[in-house]
């Protein structure tokens, strides 16, 4: 990456590269897990995203990759941090035109504070859009450098903020990585995870004094799923329970860009959103996560989710029109072994009663389709995961950032098996 032109960012530096302008006095730092889904874009939106959160925003600034390129907001990208040159201070944010689900996600966080009257507050971003990636590769003894680029910028900025008087916290560590890694066996991914997770946690705990969080964008399937295996979203969404993580919003209601998986900066803007909605709501001491359970009896099944308080089942039943229509999502998504007769939401609760066609079906799917959707474009080219479903859950917000959309609480995708009446997820 080309050296950063510092001159005229407001920061504060213990290099002499700007007079010190401590403009805040806490900030927080967030770890991801990131994909080429979270690469940072271009998009007009940013500049009234950081507008709503300006001062609030900053980098890590003096860091130098191997080849001696002095980095960026943006980071080394797959370059390996030189962890012979230390950080020299924090530079704002403002005026990089860019978004990413993380970088949006960190902007909505601080412009929530500055409306609540907490200027003071601020946050690190860093590097997160690395497209191709496998969970392994933030294993610090990887040869990827993904992982141990994250720790030296967690350790270093956590240095600089102890020099500067500031307090430093990481109260979550981001994962939206997965889509790369479709064929990947759920049992392995989840013990990548865990390895990488394990490191990243006591990172934090050693320098902040507490482990952070875990906050989840489910991955969603590309347009054509045929012949992948795509085990990782339900290991992602068990992950994210065990670790009492926070299920902010499934990549699969998201529309695509480009015939396979990338979202425009537009949308990662509404996932960014969606994600500081979750959060804000698990702060204020309010249920997010979405559980589900299966209870079969014969060819009868029912399916129920765990909404929130005063929250239903609801339907956007033309969700899919423009990318395929209501064939590429029966029965609300719902699919059995040997076909469903029936499905019937409680639309005033928070249930689906199926009637199979078979009583002895050996398999039960939602939002877990195997089909090719490559061609199924609207008239701006854009297109929609192969996993899909119009049910969703009935607590919804407009966006702040992107006119005229709104977010949305999508319903937990899953699969597995029956051995009787009993129901196995997969």
């Amino acid at each position: 990456m080309a050296d950063h032109d510092a001159r005229g960012c407001r920061g504060f530096s213990a290099g002499g590269v700007t007079a010190p302008v401590p403009s805040v006095t806490s900030l927080e730092i967030m770890p991801v897990y990131g994909q080429s889904e979270n690469r940072p874009l271009q998009e007009t939106s940013a500049a009234d995203i950081e507008t709503a959160a300006r001062e609030q925003v900053y980098y890590t600034y003096g860091l130098r990759d191997r080849q001696g390129s002095l980095l960026g907001p943006l980071g080394a990208g797959l370059g390996e941090i030189d962890q012979s040159v230390t950080a020299t201070g924090f530079m704002s944010a403002t005026g990089q035109g860019r978004v990413s689900p993380a970088f949006t996600f960190q902007f909505a966080r601080a412009a929530r504070w500055r409306d609540e009257g907490r200027t003071a507050q601020g946050t690190i971003i860093g590097d997160n859009g690395f497209g191709g990636r496998q969970i392994n590769e933030w294993i610090a003894s990887d040869p990827s450098p993904l992982g141990r680029n994250q720790t030296y910028w967690m350790r270093e900025s956590a240095r600089l903020a102890n020099e500067f008087g500031i307090a430093l916290s990481c109260p979550y560590v981001f994962l939206f990585q997965g889509t790369s890694a479709k064929d990947q066996v759920g049992s392995s991914y989840r013990a990548d995870f865990e390895t990488a997770h394990t490191e990243t946690l006591n990172e934090a705990q050693s320098l902040f004094g507490a482990s952070p969080r875990l906050v989840v964008v489910v991955n969603g399937a590309d347009v054509n799923s045929i012949g992948d295996l795509y085990e990782t979203p339900g290991a992602q969404y068990r992950l994210a329970m065990e670790h009492d993580g926070i299920v902010a919003t499934w990549q699969r209601v998201f529309l695509i860009n480009d015939l396979n998986i990338h979202p425009t900066g537009r949308t990662q803007v509404l996932i960014g959103e969606t994600c500081d909605w979750a959060v804000s709501e698990v702060e204020a001491g309010n249920v997010w996560n979405i559980t589900y359970s299966v209870a079969k009896s014969g060819a009868h099944v029912t399916v129920r989710f765990s909404l929130r308080p005063g929250e239903t089942l609801m339907s956007r039943p033309d969700l899919y029109d423009a990318f395929g229509g209501s064939a590429t999502c029966l029965d609300f998504g719902f699919e059995a072994e040997g076909g469903i007769q029936s499905a019937l939401p409680d639309w005033e609760g928070d249930s689906v009663t199926l009637v199979l066609r078979s009583a002895s079906a050996g398999w039960l799917r939602f939002a877990h389709q195997l089909q090719d959707c490559y061609a199924m474009a609207d008239a701006q080219g854009r297109t929609m995961s192969a996993h899909r479903s119009t049910l969703f859950g009935s607590h919804t917000r407009e966006s702040r950032f992107v006119p005229g959309e709104r977010l949305w609480r999508p319903l937990p995708g899953f699969r597995g098996k029956f051995s009787g009446d009993l129901f196995i997820p997969e």
